[in-house]
C-alpha cells in the first residue's frame, strides 16, 4: 500500500509577497547593493533556514568586499600594514583573502624596492647635478683662462712683428752702410790715384815742388787709413747683417709659434665657451636633461 504524501503546512509555504522580498535583495545584491537584508518571515523552518542563509551569504560577500576595498586602498596609498582580515571567511573566500595578502606583501616589497632605487637615483642625480655645475664653473674658468692667453699671444704676435720689422730695418741700413763703404772705397782709390799723380808730377817740378810733395804724401795717407777703415766697416757691417738674418729667421719662428699657438687657444676657448658646441653649454643641457631624468622618479 502506497504512502501518501505529508501535505505541506500552511505555514510553511512562502506567500507571494515574501518571495517579492526575496527577489528584491537578491536582484539588489546583483547589482552591487549588498546592504539589504531578508526580514523574518512567518514560514516553516527550511524557509527560515534558507534566509538565514542568503543573509549569512551576504554578510560574507560585503564584509570581503570592504575589507578588500579598504587594503587595496591603502595599498594604493603607499600603506601595507592594513591587510585583509582572514577571521570569519569560509573556503573560497579565506583563499581569496589569502591570496591579496600575499599580492599585498608583494606589493610592500617591491615599494620598499622603489624607495631605495629612488633614493639611488636621487643620489646619482644629485652628484650628476654638482659635478655638471663644477663643469661648468671650470669651462667658464677655462674660457677666461683662455681668453687671456689668446690675447697674450695677439700681444706678443704685435710685439714679434715689431721686432722683426726692427730687424728688416737694420738689414737695410746695413745694406745702406755698406753702399756707403763701397762708396768710400772708390773715393779713396781715386784719391790715392792723385796723390800719385800728384807725387810724380812734384817730383818732376823738382825743389819747388817738394812742399806739393808732401801733401800729396798726406793725402794718399789719409786714403790708405779711410781704405782700411772702410774694410773693417765692411766687416763689422757683414757681421751685422749676419746677426740680423739669423734674429730676424728666429723672429720669424717665434711669430709662427706664437701665432700657432694664438689658434690652439682660440680653439680651447671655444671648446669652453657658451656655444652650443661649449663646455659650459654642453653642463647647462646636462644639468638640464639630469633634473628631467629626475621628475620621471
Amino acid at each position: 500500500m502506497r504512502a501518501r504524501p505529508v501535505a505541506a503546512e500552511p505555514s510553511a509555504l512562502v506567500t507571494e509577497d515574501q518571495l517579492d522580498l526575496v527577489i528584491q535583495v537578491l536582484t539588489a545584491a546583483t547589482q552591487g547593493d549588498l546592504e539589504p537584508r531578508l526580514p523574518a518571515m512567518i514560514c516553516g523552518p527550511k524557509v527560515e533556514q534558507g534566509r538565514v542563509l542568503v543573509n549569512r551569504l551576504l554578510d560574507i560577500v560585503d564584509a570581503f568586499v570592504r575589507e578588500s576595498a579598504v587594503s587595496l586602498t591603502e595599498a594604493a596609498q603607499g600603506r601595507f600594514h592594513r591587510t585583509l582580515l582572514e577571521r570569519g571567511l569560509p573556503g573560497a573566500f579565506r583563499q581569496a583573502a589569502g591570496s591579496i595578502d600575499s599580492a599585498h606583501g608583494a606589493l610592500a616589497a617591491a615599494h620598499r624596492d622603489l624607495v631605495v632605487q629612488a633614493e639611488s637615483r636621487q643620489h646619482i642625480v644629485d652628484r650628476a647635478i654638482e659635478v655638471s655645475g663644477h663643469v661648468a664653473a671650470a669651462s667658464t674658468e677655462l674660457g677666461a683662462s683662455a681668453e687671456g692667453l689668446a690675447q697674450g699671444a695677439r700681444t706678443g704676435v704685435a710685439d714679434a712683428d715689431a721686432a722683426l720689422a726692427t730687424v728688416r730695418r737694420l738689414e737695410e741700413s746695413s745694406a745702406r752702410i755698406e753702399e756707403a763703404v763701397s762708396l768710400i772705397r772708390h773715393i779713396a782709390g781715386r784719391t790715392r790715384m792723385l796723390a800719385l799723380n800728384a807725387t810724380i808730377e812734384a817730383a818732376r817740378a823738382g825743389e819747388a815742388g817738394r812742399g806739393f810733395a808732401v801733401v800729396a804724401g798726406e793725402v794718399k795717407n789719409l786714403a790708405d787709413g779711410a781704405a782700411s777703415s772702410s774694410e773693417d766697416i765692411v766687416g763689422a757691417v757683414a757681421t751685422v747683417q749676419q746677426a740680423a738674418q739669423e734674429a730676424g729667421e728666429a723672429m720669424s719662428a717665434v711669430v709662427m709659434a706664437i701665432r700657432s699657438m694664438e689658434a690652439e687657444v682660440a680653439s680651447i676657448a671655444l671648446a669652453a665657451g657658451d656655444g652650443d658646441g661649449g663646455l659650459a653649454r654642453m653642463a647647462e643641457v646636462l644639468s638640464a636633461e639630469i633634473g628631467q631624468f629626475a621628475d620621471l622618479g
